[in-house]
């Protein structure tokens, strides 16, 4: 049985599968002002980086079901089926859109729910095709998959409140609040949604406090393979890597636009899936 591989641009894909030939990738779109660009195939991180820091108005939106009935339509004569492994439904319609241009295309998917994005997401795809590849049953690999969403571990810390607030995550006057006494927000992914989980004075005392975190992960055998992601403090995660060493797999990446556009400049954080 001959099976594509669908995911979206919020996906960081592990070396392994990076050059994977039935992998589609299928881009969300940056809103600058009130013209969308498609991620990594119109626009990169970096200029979206530029952007905000420009001060310019930037959001985001999911991919439209003509862009799934496109790709669907154009895949499914040269494939039996396809899986699709889509960032957290509670973060994105993607999910759902996904679900729906395969319909309409009258295309074989089984869709999941990764809960999560970015490297989580690509790890988890990684495991699947390796689980595909060896001959599991579709309904085993699903029933793990299910399973493993319960081990997402992603963490990351904000410089600042603003990028949230011109979101509409926050009002103005938290976020004005916040930035005045350098409150720094911790926040996760819970239950497939980011949400806050801890505040802290400095960010400094933030970095401090994530970093101690994850080389208790590594220490205690939690985590073997991570990434450090930045919203464009490159220097700063690498200085990180370097100090971890090698106890583990770590590689250094920049936080995908879409989650960069509310989180701003200055995040770092952590993504990976808790070892088996």
């Amino acid at each position: 049985m001959k099976i594509a591989y669908i995911t979206d641009s919020t996906v960081v894909l592990p070396d392994s599968i990076q050059h994977h030939p039935d992998i589609h990738i299928v881009p969300l779109y940056v809103v600058k002002g009130d013209q969308p660009y498609k991620d990594g195939v119109e626009v990169d991180a970096k200029t979206v980086y530029e952007w905000i820091d420009a001060g310019e108005r930037v959001s985001t939106s999911q991919p439209a079901i003509g862009d799934f009935v496109t790709l669907y339509e154009g895949i499914k004569d040269q494939y039996d089926m396809g899986i699709a492994v889509h960032l957290s439904s509670d973060l994105s319609g993607t999910y759902s859109a996904s679900v729906q241009g395969a319909e309409i295309a009258e295309f074989k998917l089984l869709a999941i729910d990764s809960r999560a994005g970015i490297y989580t997401m690509g790890l988890m795809l990684e495991e699947l095709i390796e689980r595909v590849e060896r001959g599991d049953a579709l309904e085993d690999v699903e029933a793990y998959m299910k399973q493993r969403v319960e081990d997402v571990r992603i963490e990351l810390i904000l410089q600042n409140l603003t990028q949230m607030q011109k979101g509409g995550r926050i009002s103005k006057s938290k976020a004005l609040i916040g930035n005045m006494l350098q409150l720094k927000p911790v926040l996760r992914f819970e239950d497939g949604l980011i949400v806050p989980y801890q505040t802290v004075r400095t960010y400094k005392k933030a970095q401090a406090q994530l970093f101690e975190a994850l080389r208790q992960a590594i220490d205690s055998g939690e985590c073997t393979d991570v990434s450090i992601f930045h919203g464009n403090v490159p220097e700063l995660a690498e200085s990180w890597k370097r100090e971890l060493g090698d106890k583990a797999k770590i590689r250094v990446d920049t936080l995908a636009p879409l989650l960069g556009a509310h989180t701003g400049s200055g995040s770092i954080g952590i993504s990976f899936l808790k070892a088996k």
